[in-house]
């Protein structure tokens, strides 16, 4: 029986709408309704079949003509309420299925349709008051309860939510959906490994699924596994060329990756298809600033404030756009414009700190400070079981203190650790500091007090709080909160005990070098990003501080390839001595020795110069603009020994100013 037979009973109508012919169906009730145009019952199966075609004007027309003829009959009513919800307007869907159920109390579909209407409306809290009702009539209901556990979702009950989607997945373990929400809650939470189960789960379920792809590389890039995390964007783009979304998140993996380029190049794909898409907007803006085309930038990111003036992440990208332009009161207006809608934006929060630092405001700043982990600013971003410390005695307790961000910050924070050592009380060896694993030898000599060990990190498998046998952990960057909350408490001394045996290798080689003063050259970090770029400059530029006939220059320089220094040595017209043997990556006791030795260090900002002034060696440091770690001065509080050399003109002028003086005063303090 298909679409067009003429003749059809309303019962053989009916049997065509069950076996899946909906037109066929459709065709023949209109045909049925023009010999009856006033029965009930069949305005609203045709009701119900437009509804299913697709067309919901018609629908509600129908359902709405049927409810008026027989407004006791609660499907009716319910028919209706669901058309009124595909036809976006769920408010009279709630009234209608609220009737049906005043007709039929406690029918879990009805109750279960109520849910839908009221979630559409926003009204999760009902929504899923109704779902739960529903499910308790009918209990697995798939429907029911995916429904359920994306209400408690959308209300921000991730506990409640999580346990819903996993009731659901234990029904149905293949439902795919339900793991892509449960790893989005996972994710929310800031259960990594949890959330990557869960999206695999998804795709393994429903392979090539474009959103799914997009929310594994996003979990994949935050845990810092930026080449698995393309893939995956990648993958995503593939699948769904057309989805803006899809773009614009692989944008964010490229820029994560440094390349701006390809990540600028992405958001404006994503933006061709949704022009309108703030978040392609903000990227797109933050990209601009960080390739240096500031203008463009701050045109995009006004574009997005005109879409979405209440935009807390655009104001705060518009912050450090304007810092770029070194309008530092504009700047910070922006963020603090971000921070009022939003206080707990993470990332214009840590670009605050160091404006608030930079500036001198220590309390404020370190406040602002410790955001740096939600922003993915510092890691690694570990959670304990215990208590972070907050400087109160522990006369009997233990106290953790681990590394983060990289070797100089962890450096710089360890001019804290004895008084954080001091301050916590207890016997010898209560306090116990985590370190790079190179730094075991140096920080063991240095800290006598506590008990130092390698770095120990837990399973990238798991995302249980750490439960080490202590009463109170500190991330060395939160010493400072404690321990430096105005400038004052700032000595700047050495804290740093080089190895005696590796002094006098270095003395040694050293005293076999030609005259001279001998110092220690380090030109760039071995990371450097694009923001960071203007920090650094080539090794080339070093050669007038080579050149200088007064002093011996050592290669402190990390990971040097040859031929920068063939190309520096060879401007310079002076060799660059290496000493034999030492490995200046891995061997951190062996440098400590050297640095200890040497008359003077001057470094681009990099692990080196942190180096020499813990261990206290006069040091110049080189950059191009002071940071935030000068704390509203023009010195680093943090070390006595060491001099900067800042300059408007960029970090070349800063070499002409360190060569200059040189050749004024071979004397380090001249």
């Amino acid at each position: 029986m298909g679409v067009g037979r003429t003749g059809l009973t309303a019962e053989q109508a009916v049997q065509l709408h069950q076996s899946g012919d909906v037109a066929g169906a459709a065709s023949a009730y209109r045909k049925l309704l023009n010999t009856d145009p006033r029965n009930a019952q069949l305005l609203n199966l045709l009701g119900v079949a437009c509804l299913q075609l697709g067309d919901t004007a018609e629908a509600v027309s129908l359902l709405t003509d049927a409810v008026r003829r027989q407004p006791s009959a609660p499907d009716f009513q319910d028919n209706l309420g669901s058309a009124l919800r595909a036809a976006g307007n769920p408010a009279p869907a709630v009234e209608a299925h609220r009737k049906a159920l005043r007709l039929r109390p406690d029918h879990a579909p009805y109750l279960f349709n109520l849910g839908n209407a009221l979630a559409a409306m926003g009204a999760h809290r009902q929504a899923a008051d109704a779902y739960g009702k529903s499910l308790a009539i009918r209990p697995g209901h798939i429907g029911a309860m995916f429904n359920l556990a994306n209400s408690r979702r959308a209300l921000g009950d991730m506990d409640e939510a999580a346990a819903s989607y996993r009731d659901l997945l234990n029904t149905q373990p293949d439902h795919a959906q339900g793991w892509n929400n449960l790893g989005a809650v996972l994710a929310s939470r800031g259960e990594l490994a949890g959330a990557e189960d869960a999206y695999r789960r998804s795709l393994a379920a429903r392979p090539r699924h474009a959103e799914t792809l997009s929310n594994l590389g996003n979990v994949l890039v935050e845990r810092g596994r930026l080449g698995e995390g393309l893939e995956c964007h990648m993958a995503a783009v593939a699948a769904a060329p057309d989805s803006a979304e899809a773009h614009i998140f692989l944008g964010v993996a490229l820029q994560e990756l440094d390349k701006l380029d390809a990540a600028i190049n992405a958001y404006r794909q994503g933006l061709r298809l949704d022009p309108g898409n703030i978040q392609g907007l903000t990227n797109l803006g933050a990209a601009l600033e960080l390739s240096g085309h500031l203008a463009e930038a701050e045109a995009v990111l006004s574009q997005a404030l005109s879409l979405a003036p209440n935009s807390a992440e655009v104001w705060g990208n518009l912050g450090l756009c304007r810092l770029a332009q070194g309008d530092r009161w504009r700047a910070r207006q922006a963020l603090d414009r971000a921070l009022e809608i939003n206080p707990e934006l993470a990332r214009a929060r840590v670009s605050r700190a160091l404006l608030r630092l930079r500036d001198g405001d220590l309390a404020a700043g370190w406040d602002d400070y410790g955001w740096r982990f939600a922003a993915g600013d510092a890691l690694p971003d570990r959670r304990f079981a215990i208590p972070q410390w907050q400087g109160a005695p522990l006369p009997r307790g233990r106290l953790l203190i681990w590394r983060e961000q990289g070797l100089g910050d962890e450096l710089m924070f360890a001019s804290l650790y004895r008084e954080a050592i001091e301050r916590a009380g207890g016997p010898p060896g209560a306090v116990v500091i985590e370190c790079d694993r190179r730094l075991l030898r140096l920080f063991t000599r240095s800290f006598p007090a506590a008990s130092v060990r390698a770095q120990r990190l837990p399973s990238e498998h798991s995302d249980a709080p750490e439960q080490p046998d202590m009463d109170a952990h500190l991330p060395a960057g939160a010493a400072a909160t404690i321990l430096r909350p105005t400038l004052k408490p700032f000595t700047g001394a050495p804290y740093l005990l080089a190895d005696k045996l590796c002094r006098a290798q270095a003395r040694a080689w050293l005293d076999g070098l030609p005259p001279g003063l001998k110092v220690g050259l380090c030109w760039r970090s071995r990371l450097v990003t694009t923001r960071r770029q203007a920090s650094y400059a080539t090794a080339l530029d070093w050669a007038p501080i080579l050149a200088h006939p007064g002093i011996q220059a050592i290669s402190l320089q990390y990971g040097a390839q040859p031929g920068e220094i063939v190309a520096l040595e060879t401007a310079a017209s002076r060799p660059l001595h290496s000493m034999p043997a030492l490995d200046l990556t891995d061997d951190l006791d062996g440098v400590a020795g050297l640095i200890a030795e040497l008359d003077l260090v001057i470094t681009a900002p990099t692990a080196v110069g942190e180096f020499a002034g813990a261990i206290g060696t006069p040091v110049w440091r080189i950059a191009g603009s002071a940071d935030w770690s000068t704390l509203g001065t023009t010195i680093r509080p943090w070390f006595a020994s060491m001099r900067l050399f800042s300059n408007a003109g960029g970090v070349v002028c800063g070499i002409g100013d360190a060569a200059r003086l040189l050749q004024r005063n071979l004397h380090p303090h001249g």
